[in-house]
């Protein structure tokens, strides 16, 4: 373990306890999707994701990483995109960006992260959020200390499998009405 990964897990093992609220997925209205940003910043497959979710009614604000320092996409109150220059030593975001995503309140966090990414496993542990599920990124622990839900699948070309998953899941444990 790195001292990067050392001190996140610190951080984590600090947090107050959650107390998750299972979401009935067809009633989530605001959600928060967390992913890695292509170097090129199009992410066509997140937004595909993402117009899916908001033809369903729900509010979607993503944020992505991108691991260089100049980026060309400009900020939206929807979308954010930040890369190398917002990121400590630690892999810590700023307290700016931290400041900015804790602004809102979301139901759900979806992290479509599939690979180890602390910048992005920073923004999920201190995303408010009822209920976050996401991929599990080590084989040799059940819980992360950060999501709600832990999907166990490969990493794909794509996040639209670990999306269908984590869909699939959700509705197929979501209480009933």
């Amino acid at each position: 373990m790195s001292l990067k990964e050392y001190i996140f897990s610190l951080r984590v093992r600090k947090q107050p306890a959650r107390q998750a609220i299972f979401p009935r997925i067809d009633a989530v209205r605001s959600v928060l999707m967390v992913y890695e940003s292509d170097m090129d910043e199009r992410n066509t497959a997140v937004l595909a994701i993402e117009q899916e979710l908001q033809k369903t009614g729900k509010d979607v604000v993503m944020w992505g990483y991108c691991a260089k320092k100049e980026l060309t996409t400009v900020p939206t109150p929807n979308q954010r995109i930040f890369g190398k220059q917002e990121v400590g030593w630690l892999s810590k975001p700023s307290n700016d960006l931290i400041f900015e995503l804790q602004k809102r309140q979301y139901e759900l966090v979806i992290d479509l992260t599939q690979h180890p990414c602390l910048p992005l496993q920073y923004i999920t542990l201190y995303a408010r959020a009822d209920f976050k599920t996401g991929m599990q990124l080590s084989t040799n622990q059940e819980s992360d200390g950060i999501h709600d839900l832990l999907i166990r699948t490969d990493p794909q070309d794509s996040p639209r499998f670990l999306y269908e998953q984590i869909i699939k899941y959700l509705t197929m444990i979501s209480p009933k009405k």
